[in-house]
C-alpha cells in the first residue's frame, strides 16, 4: 500500500481574459472640445509622412494621452459594423494647423487616415489651450491587429503618439450546472452575420482541446451553447473565435486561481509494480518541488528521504521504488 500526499509549492497558472462590453453608436464622426471648431477629411497619409524639425518653442509633450476603443455602429438596431474610436489631447499652438490620425491593419497592411483641422483664427487666440479630439469613423473587423498613429500637421519629428490595438473578438459569459457537469456559454459583441466557434480547452503553452467545439450560427437569435466537462481543473478555459481565417481567440479561464480545483491535480500519481516506478504527471501546468518521505508513527511528520528532491514543471518519476505503507510523496 502506498500512502501519497502531495504539497503544492508554486502554481504557475496565469492567463488573461479581456472581455469588454462594446458601446454602440448611431453615427460616426469627429468631435472636439466645446468651443473648438474643427473639421475632418480623408487623407492618404503620404503628404504628411515626412517629418520636419520642430520649432524650439514647441514642446514634445504638445500631444498626449491617446486612447483607443472599439465601438459598434448599428443601423436600425441590426446591420452592425465595428469602428475604432480614437481620442487624444492636443495643446493648441500657432505652429500646428491640425492633426493626422491613421489606422494601419498589421494583418493586411491597409491604412485609413483622416486630417483634422482647427479654425486658424480661433486656434491662435486659444494658444496653449488643451483640446480633446475624438474620431470614430475607421471601420475595422473583429480580431484585427491595428497600429494607430496621431501626428501634428505639419508633421514635426518626435511629436507623435502611436499604439497597437486588438479589436475585440466577442464577449464570453458562462454559467455552471454542477450536477450535470455542463458549462453554458453565452457570446455577445460579435457581428451577427458571422458564425462563432466555442470550445473547452486545457491551457498549457497552447490551449489543448477538451472534446469537440460548438458552432453558434450568426443568423440564429440564440447566442449560447452548452459544453460538457469531466473535471474542473485550474487550467480549464473557455475559448471563442470568429469563423474566419486567423481570427484572434478570446479566452476566459474562470478556475485559474485554483483555490477549489487543485486537489484533482494530485489524482494522477501512478505506481507500476512491474517496473517499480512511481510517477506523477499533472493535468495542468504546475511547477513543484517533490520529495519522497517516511511518515513517522510518533507525530505523523514525514521525514524527507535523502536525494529524492525533484523540481519539475511537468512529469516527476522515481525508479526502483519499494512499496511500504509509510512511504509518501510530498
Amino acid at each position: 500500500m502506498i500512502n501519497i500526499h502531495v504539497q503544492t509549492l508554486l502554481i504557475i497558472l496565469v492567463w488573461n481574459s479581456d472581455c469588454q462590453i462594446i458601446p454602440r453608436i448611431e453615427e460616426c464622426g469627429l468631435s472636439c472640445s466645446q468651443g473648438i471648431h474643427c473639421k475632418s477629411k480623408p487623407s492618404s497619409g503620404i503628404f504628411n509622412s515626412f517629418c520636419n524639425d520642430a520649432p524650439a518653442s514647441l514642446s514634445s509633450m504638445v500631444m498626449k494621452s491617446m486612447k483607443i476603443a472599439t465601438v459598434m455602429k448599428c443601423v436600425q438596431g441590426t446591420q452592425c459594423s465595428l469602428h475604432l474610436s480614437v481620442k487624444g489631447t492636443l495643446s493648441l499652438d500657432e505652429n500646428i494647423r491640425g492633426l493626422e490620425i491613421c489606422s494601419l491593419s498589421l494583418d493586411t497592411q491597409q491604412s485609413q487616415c483622416t486630417n483634422v483641422r482647427f479654425a486658424r483664427k480661433k486656434s491662435k487666440m486659444l494658444n496653449g489651450k488643451k483640446v480633446q479630439v475624438q474620431f470614430n469613423c475607421f471601420e475595422v473587423n473583429v480580431a484585427q491587429h491595428i497600429y494607430v498613429t496621431m501626428k501634428t500637421v505639419p508633421n514635426y519629428c518626435e511629436v507623435k503618439l502611436s499604439q497597437e490595438y486588438y479589436v475585440e473578438g466577442g464577449k464570453l459569459d458562462y454559467n455552471i450546472d454542477w450536477a450535470r457537469k455542463v458549462i453554458s456559454v453565452n457570446v455577445s459583441n460579435f457581428l451577427q452575420d458571422q458564425d462563432y466557434y466555442v470550445r473547452l480547452c486545457h491551457k498549457w503553452f497552447t490551449c489543448e482541446d477538451v472534446g469537440a467545439f460548438a458552432v453558434i450560427k450568426g443568423k440564429e437569435s440564440l447566442k449560447s451553447v452548452s459544453l460538457k466537462y469531466s473535471q474542473l481543473l485550474p487550467c480549464l478555459c473557455i475559448e471563442g473565435w470568429l469563423a474566419i481565417p486567423d481570427a484572434r481567440r478570446t479566452q476566459l479561464c474562470p478556475f485559474e486561481n485554483g483555490k477549489y480545483h487543485t486537489k484533482v491535480l494530485w489524482d494522477d500519481i501512478v505506481y507500476n509494480p512491474a517496473t517499480q516506478t512511481l510517477a506523477w504527471k499533472p493535468a495542468c501546468p504546475v511547477f513543484v518541488t517533490v520529495n519522497l518521505c517516511r511518515l513517522m508513527k510518533s507525530n505523523n511528520h514525514c521525514e524527507d528521504i535523502q536525494n529524492t528532491s525533484k523540481n519539475s514543471p511537468e512529469k516527476v518519476k522515481y525508479s526502483r521504488v519499494d512499496t511500504h505503507p509509510r512511504l509518501c510523496m510530498k
